[in-house]
């Protein structure tokens, strides 16, 4: 038996250990005793393990050296005690600024400061230096050429990090990995908000800490937070088999941590960044961090300094691909963001501060480019699992919706009309339906329901397919036109015949009245018509029709008994031609409603306390031009949210995906909720 001296090679951190040589020595000697004559007796010196866990080469075999923390071990065990908190002789020459001292006496500690001690103990700078990204992130370096691992040295900002933000580190069969988060206010005050990807239930992982604003420099300014078995909370579909790829859109997931060694709660020690849910798309000066790792790269080497880029934020769309189920997705173009960036938050302003609106997962776990990076959109869903953490309880499945899926509402949804049908269904209050005209003749009727129940939660025929609705209506919209308090239907025929559907419900149409004959002027020339309450009365019973040469009308207290009052709200010109949706609501809390317009180039625009008169309306921009916007092909204002105004508005896009804006107001169209995944 002698001494045998080894250097660091690759994951196995070396040192000093015993080592024997003995011909033939195979893999199943491990923990085999060192016997060695100590005063006539036989002593135990060693076990077969230590380094390599007992070497790779057949004939040398090697033990840990048993020395004092052997000896510590084994009073414990004798003693019923825990093992007092050790250190490698490297790790106490660079302690992290909150490390304690080891208790003074031998008496049993809480088992959560334990639990931090061990972990402690456990995760040397040396070891942190070692992890590598999860595993499902190896596919974005696969995917990279050598000229492009070359050039991933981006202008993105190398930096120390933000203490809100950190490292998680934890061991798996094949080493150590690394993934980022966040955290995030909770009761608690121990919660981290990261990818779901990142602990799949395959990476069996084990030493799980979170380490707050870890850098090269300083590994653990902050301590470390263990996390315990049983506290990463997912959504299951994510945690199921290939999950990943078949949930993309809820790669989001939330730990809780344990106090650090010293008894503080994480939050209690660098704060937090609340949620940011359903706050849309486009965000510009997002900050984006994350930490890159590109082992072959002279700049990225596994040291997990942060890096910090500020960009906008813009919505992708993708159908699916290789396996991946396609959705909407939050982006971001960040060069050198390579794999290791994964949970890294996407913090965008908020308020006098910062939220956090995604994490770098989703689409392929992130994306599989260096310099454009991917979210699951915050939204419901990501309430509903961090309640659950907060609760300690794995989550509910995401709340069942009646609305069919994207590929129906793309290719066969015609028009959407929003009104009182139903009588309120199961809401604590009454809240408005959707009805939906489709392309061969059918008509549905989507109850309105609380979000825990998916915004609908019961779909009824309302009509059956047939030839006339298929081939000659054109348009519809809803209002209170027989003045009893129930929502009625108006239909705009090929013909320009206009009819009136009194009192619809879920048993059905109660008859037709003719409001206007057939005619030549509304066949050839009315291009989108709404619905509101524009003029004196309490009622939504005021038609906006836009023509083609731009001329916008409204037709006043339309009834059963005709059309009512037309007046000019504009004048023929070539600006309204572009108007290519109009909806309506009470967006700005006044008596009279708005009209919203979404334009050919994308803006949308909302016309405050219209009355008739375009001109005498104020002009409010709640989306600039853009290009998404211009994908929104059917728009209905209604009351769907838990306030009792109707200031939400549904969306069809025209890849089927179905969005609800909620509360908005004279600046923004509202909180942004996907109520429908796009078409696959």
């Amino acid at each position: 038996m002698k001494q045998s001296t080894t250097e660091t090679a690759g994951e196995w951190v070396g040192g000093v250990f015993t080592q024997v040589d003995c011909a033939a020595s195979t893999p199943g000697t491990s923990g085999g005793p060192f016997l060695i004559d100590v005063d006539g007796r036989p002593a135990l010196a060693g076990v077969v393990g230590g380094w390599k866990t007992g070497g790779d080469e057949p004939g040398t075999v090697y033990g840990s050296y048993l020395d004092d923390d052997a000896k510590a071990l084994y009073q414990a065990a004798t003693t019923q005690n825990d093992p007092p908190s050790t250190s490698t002789p490297s790790a106490s020459a660079t302690p992290g600024p909150s490390a304690t001292p080891a208790p003074p006496t031998p008496s049993r500690p809480a088992p959560v400061s334990s639990l931090a001690a061990e972990m402690e103990a456990f995760w040397t700078p040396e070891r942190m230096q070692l992890a590598r990204p999860d595993a499902r992130q190896a596919a974005r370096e696969a995917l990279l050429s050598p000229k492009a691992r070359a050039l991933a040295t981006s202008p993105s900002k190398e930096f120390e990090g933000i203490k809100e933000v950190g490292t998680f580190f934890y061991a798996t069969d094949d080493g150590y990995r690394f993934c980022a988060g966040t955290v995030v206010p909770s009761p608690g005050k121990n919660i981290v908000a990261t990818a779901a990807h990142c602990f799949d239930p395959d990476d069996k992982a084990t030493k799980l800490v979170f380490v707050p604003k870890h850098n090269a420099t300083t590994p653990r300014p902050y301590g470390m937070f263990p996390i315990a078995v049983g506290q990463i909370y997912m959504d299951a579909a994510y945690a199921a088999p290939n999950g990943e790829k078949a949930a993309t859109d809820l790669d989001f997931a939330f730990l809780k941590t344990e106090p650090r060694s010293d008894g503080k709660n994480l939050e209690d020690v660098v704060g937090s960044i609340p949620l940011a849910l359903n706050q849309g798309f486009d965000h510009p000066g997002t900050q984006v961090i994350g930490y890159p790792y590109l082992p072959d790269s002279d700049k990225y080497k596994p040291k997990q300094n942060p890096l910090t880029c500020t960009t906008p934020t813009k919505k992708f769309t993708t159908g699916n691909s290789d396996g991946w189920k396609g959705g909407t997705f939050l982006q971001v173009d960040c060069k050198g963001y390579v794999s290791g960036t994964s949970g890294g938050p996407f913090l965008i302003k908020m308020g006098s501060g910062l939220g956090l609106a995604g994490v770098t997962g989703g689409w392929k776990t992130g994306g599989h480019s260096p310099d454009t990076s991917y979210s699951s959109y915050f939204g419901d869903d990501v309430k509903r699992v961090y309640d659950a953490a907060v609760a300690g309880k794995q989550p509910d499945p995401r709340p069942g919706s009646a609305l069919p899926p994207g590929e129906t509402w793309r290719d066969y949804a015609r028009g959407i009309a929003s009104g009182y049908f139903t009588g309120g269904g199961n809401n604590s209050r009454e809240r408005m339906d959707m009805l939906v005209w489709w392309k061969d003749g059918e008509v549905s009727l989507y109850r309105g329901a609380n979000p825990e129940k998916g915004y609908f939660d019961r779909e009824t025929r309302v009509q059956a397919p047939n030839d006339t609705w298929r081939d000659y209506a054109v348009e519809i919209t809803a209002g209170d036109f027989t003045g009893d308090s129930r929502s009625d239907l108006v239909v705009r025929w090929k013909d320009g015949e206009v009819s009136l559907y009194p009192s619809v419900d879920e048993n059905g149409f109660h008859g037709e009245i003719q409001i206007l004959a057939p005619n030549d002027d509304w066949k050839n020339y009315a291009r989108q018509m709404t619905t509101g309450r524009f003029s004196g009365n309490a009622r939504q019973d005021d038609i906006v029709i836009r023509w083609k040469d731009g001329e916008v009308s409204q037709f006043t207290d339309v009834s059963e008994r005709g059309m009512g009052t037309e007046t000019q709200a504009i004048a023929p010109n070539d600006t309204w031609v572009h108007a290519d949706e109009i909806a309506s609501g009470d967006y700005t809390g006044t008596d009279n409603w708005d009209l919203i317009i979404r334009w050919s180039d994308g803006e949308l625009t909302n016309y405050q306390d219209f009355t008739g008169n375009v001109g005498a309306s104020k002009e409010n921009q709640l989306v600039a031009a853009n290009d998404t916007w211009d994908h929104a092909t059917i728009l209905s204002g209604g009351d769907y949210s838990d306030n009792p105004w109707p200031d939400d508005t549904v969306v069809r896009w025209t890849d089927g995906e179905m969005t609800l804006y909620t509360d908005g107001n004279g600046t923004t169209i509202g909180a942004e909720h996907k109520i429908v995944s796009a078409a696959l």
